[in-house]
């Protein structure tokens, strides 16, 4: 399978010194920042003397500073592909392994280029993670119940980095805070993923007035750790492909996701094919229907896919007097889905996930 090349909207990064330098957040569709990361990914790659390239899989963070001689600063993911080294391909070319068989990767690259002269300067980081070992079942006796996994995964980090930005951008606090411990963190398998983390932050040096973002030099107060806080969040993924002539070729920028008005007619389909899946999903005895959507979201990757975020309600009808939930059946809780459009193929697939807390802090 060739990579299909996955654009995050652009957040944020961090600048080097105490006060910001000036920078413009960069577009997931700029042609200058795939540059950037194709310039730092074929660094990489060159500078590997054995073993498999890598394929660009996903560009998580963009920025660029002012200027005619342009800094970025990225971070993207990696994946490993059937190329080896020693045939000098454009990672472009190549396929991905199957990802049972897989390295990843997380890189991140300040990348300098001088468009006048043709040159450029790379400096990166890149973090490789070996293929996920297949577990064998007596390893894991109950599927559904949640596993410890390790607090060093970049899945822990990147639901932290996420869970830590809510905080700063809406507690009350003057002062930017940072992570200073992950305690534990498990996973559960149900529509998706449910993830609880226990982790400590503290506050730093770096005022929200002064700093958008944390950056090297926020350094932590004598205030010290907050307690232990307790991150219960529900994540669910569903993907599909387009048909073969719109296929996203390897190179071609993937769109950003898009709000969509919460009353788009579309929603209402989907929110019913989401309810449908988590009730039968669900080990519990009720039905859940869906109630108002407070969020959504659609990218153009391979189909359309949707990102929901809606509060259901516990009816009083039971899964064992009725065959499917029905409209006289009558506690909100927030949920996330998201869902992939079959193009071509009328067909719509969904995955929930719902909880008391699904993202506080």
């Amino acid at each position: 399978m060739k990579p299909f090349i996955l654009l995050a909207l652009c957040c944020s990064f961090f600048s080097s010194t105490a006060t910001p330098l000036p920078f413009e957040f960069s577009d997931c569709d700029d042609p200058d920042v795939f540059k950037a990361v194709d310039t730092a990914l074929k660094k990489y790659n060159g500078d590997q003397a054995t073993g498999n390239q890598f394929a660009l899989y996903m560009v998580m963070e963009a920025k660029r500073t002012a200027g005619p001689n342009t800094q970025f600063y990225v971070k993207y993911r990696i994946q490993e592909t059937t190329c080896a080294t020693e045939e000098n391909k454009l990672w472009q070319d190549c396929d991905y392994k199957v990802p049972a068989e897989a390295k990843t990767g997380e890189c991140t690259a300040r990348v300098h280029l001088n468009n006048d002269e043709k040159t450029s300067n790379v400096s990166q980081d890149c973090k490789i993670f070996p293929a996920a070992p297949k577990i064998p079942l007596a390893e894991a006796p109950c599927l559904g119940c949640f596993h410890p996994i390790s607090t060093d995964s970049s899945e822990v980090s990147e639901i932290l980095k996420q869970a830590i930005e809510k905080f700063n951008r809406h507690s009350a606090e003057p002062a930017l805070f940072k992570l200073v411990e992950i305690k534990e963190a498990k996973r559960q398998v149900v529509a998706g993923w449910n993830y609880i983390i226990k982790y400590e932050i503290e506050e730093t040096n770096c005022s929200k007035d002064q700093f958008q973002d944390l950056t090297p030099e926020c350094k932590p107060t004598s205030r010290g750790p907050l307690p232990t806080l307790n991150l219960l969040l529900l994540i669910s993924e569903i993907c599909s492909f387009l048909s073969v002539e719109d296929t996203v070729l390897p190179g071609i920028h993937a769109g950003c996701p898009k709000t969509i008005p919460k009353d788009s007619p579309e929603l209402k389909e989907l929110l019913k094919v989401s309810m449908e899946k988590y009730n039968l999903d669900s080990n519990d005895e009720f039905y859940y229907k869906g109630g108002e959507i407070e969020a959504a979201t659609v990218q153009a990757v391979a189909g359309q896919k949707y990102h929901l975020i809606f509060a259901v309600q516990k009816t009083n009808c039971s899964k064992k007097e009725f065959e499917k939930l029905h409209e006289d059946c009558e506690v909100p809780w927030p949920c996330e889905a998201q869902i992939h459009v079959i193009a071509g193929e009328d067909k719509i697939s969904s995955q929930v996930n719902c909880s008391k807390e699904r993202s506080s802090v």
